[in-house]
């Protein structure tokens, strides 16, 4: 019992430190790629860390497999460089009762992911889906920064408001492309009529037109003036309707592309017992080696069976691949390979960096 507990401590341990890594990295790059959507006026800046807190389920259900993968090959592969399996080997600790502690450890990683993927995600990516339908609704000055310039349209405008009141824009500037048109104004009001139709209510302030054309241009003051907002063109997209839909749904309509979100979902549980399989023969090492000797092999392992498995998903959801066939094989194969490398009938050297001469 000590040292199952000791065991599945170092593996719980490593798998938790790499998963947090790995998170804050993935976190991290989708906030940039938000950050640059709202400093360009695409997405109201309000809205991002409830954006990010709707997708990190989705980020988590992607990342406990490799992290398991990577924490049982570093707490491992750490005990085989210290010599320290050797020893449990000594206390009659088997390559079976290892397997069977580094599976119980990965039941409880495998129960996480299930609840993230079967339930938490497809609920986070209705919820993400539904805040950035709303912001299709929003106008270009509802998501507009005080105090930048922004370009807005896909670029066809430039837009600056000094400071933003109760959504009134003080000491506001606009220009744009087509027509090279300036409007500075000291107040602008976001307005709609009775149909629909958005408008921008500019309020004291001057019209330039045609200022680089040959042929001079003109200035004319206004107390108001009304501008037509158009629709807005965004750049990111929603998730797609069969990453939105409940496990029930899925399985109720049958349809190809839901029949390969199902057994997407299912399949990121699949992956936990099959790399822990794949992770523990991989996790033996010489001293001389060290514990970072099956690191990179293993990584372009799980690269390979990623792949196939997202390569599966598409064939499946355009109809190539038959639904009892699916995913299954992807999961079939590299579970044979874990059998034969735990078993001995295939040697682990195949997946060493580099041989090291004999003294």
């Amino acid at each position: 019992m000590i040292i199952t507990r000791y065991l599945g401590k170092q593996v719980l341990q490593s798998t938790a430190a790499l998963t947090f890594i790995l998170l804050v990295v993935a976190v991290l790059g989708r906030l940039l790629q938000y950050l640059a959507a709202a400093s360009q006026g695409e997405l109201d800046p309000g809205v991002l860390f409830l954006l990010m807190s709707y997708r990190i389920p989705d980020f988590l259900q992607l990342i406990l497999p490799l992290a398991l993968l990577l924490g049982i090959l570093l707490a491992y592969g750490r005990m085989y460089a210290e010599s320290e399996m050797t020893v449990l080997t000594a206390c009659g600790v088997s390559g079976k009762r290892l397997l069977q502690i580094s599976l119980l450890a990965a039941t409880l990683v495998a129960v996480v992911a299930a609840c993230l993927s079967l339930y938490l995600t497809p609920r986070g990516m209705i919820s993400a889906s539904n805040l950035l339908e709303a912001q299709k609704n929003l106008n270009e000055f509802d998501v507009m920064l005080p105090g930048q310039f922004q370009n807005i349209s896909g670029g066809a405008r430039t837009t600056y408001a000094e400071s933003i009141e109760e959504d009134i824009m003080h000491n506001v500037f606009m220009h744009e492309s087509l027509g090279n048109r300036i409007i500075v104004a000291a107040t602008a009001t976001p307005i709609e009529d009775e149909d629909g139709n958005r408008f921008i209510l500019f309020r004291n302030g001057s019209i330039t037109e045609g200022i680089s054309g040959n042929r001079g241009y003109t200035l004319t003051s206004f107390d108001e003036l009304g501008f037509r907002l158009p629709q807005r063109n965004l750049s990111f997209t929603a998730a797609l309707e069969e990453q939105s839909m409940l496990n029930s749904q899925l399985w109720a309509g049958g349809e190809p592309k839901q029949i390969a979100e199902l057994q997407w979902r299912i399949s990121l549980v699949l992956l936990i017992p099959i790399l822990t399989l794949l992770a523990v023969p991989l996790s033996r090492v010489s001293p001389r080696e060290g514990r970072f000797a099956r690191l990179v092999p293993a990584i372009l392992l799980y690269m390979l069976y990623f792949g196939l498995l997202l390569v599966s998903h598409d064939l499946l959801a355009t109809g190539v691949l038959p639904g009892w066939l699916g995913l299954w094989w992807v999961h079939l194969l590299f579970a044979a390979l874990g059998w034969l490398l735990f078993n001995g009938k295939l040697s682990t050297d195949l997946f060493r960096v580099g041989r090291h001469a004999n003294p």
